[in-house]
């Protein structure tokens, strides 16, 4: 596994990272909390909206990809088909990897393939674990990553 902090990501790397990811990975999914829906920002609504002919189910869980809460507490995670539509809406939604949080973005954007986690984001924690050795983003200019064992 990697992990690719914030401050180990170029802004200018952003966009390869994304469009490696969506090559590589058939499902694209996060998460919208509850308890930040006051306040949500219009990106957020139109986003939905824009990758809803790309839904393929939401899953109702006790967190998130990248997160865990109370056992009582229950939270949407949206995974979406990756296709030639929804790659379009994904890329044009932000500039940075780590701007996919509320109340702006859903949180914790991640990326499957054959159902096995790519890619996990937590962004307001400001990282994000690879678990793919995936050879083209580990030596994507721009990036800097860490091998956890």
């Amino acid at each position: 596994m990697y992990e690719l902090k914030e401050t180990d990501l170029t802004k200018e790397a952003y966009r390869q990272l994304m469009e490696r990811l969506l090559d590589a990975c058939d499902t694209v999914s996060f998460a919208v909390l509850p308890k930040k829906m006051k306040g949500q920002k219009q990106t957020l609504h139109r986003l939905l909206q824009d990758l809803e002919p790309y839904l393929q189910e939401i899953v109702l869980d006790n967190g998130t990809r990248a997160n865990l809460f109370d056992a009582n507490k229950t939270v949407p995670n949206y995974y979406y088909r990756i296709c030639t539509g929804s790659k379009q809406v994904i890329l044009k939604s932000a500039n940075s990897l780590f701007s996919w949080q509320q109340p702006a973005l859903p949180e914790d954007l991640s990326f499957l393939k054959k159902g096995e986690e790519y890619l996990v984001t937590k962004a307001h924690e400001g990282y994000a674990m690879l678990f793919a050795e995936d050879e083209q983003l580990i030596e994507l200019g721009g990036t800097t990553w860490s091998r956890i064992e």
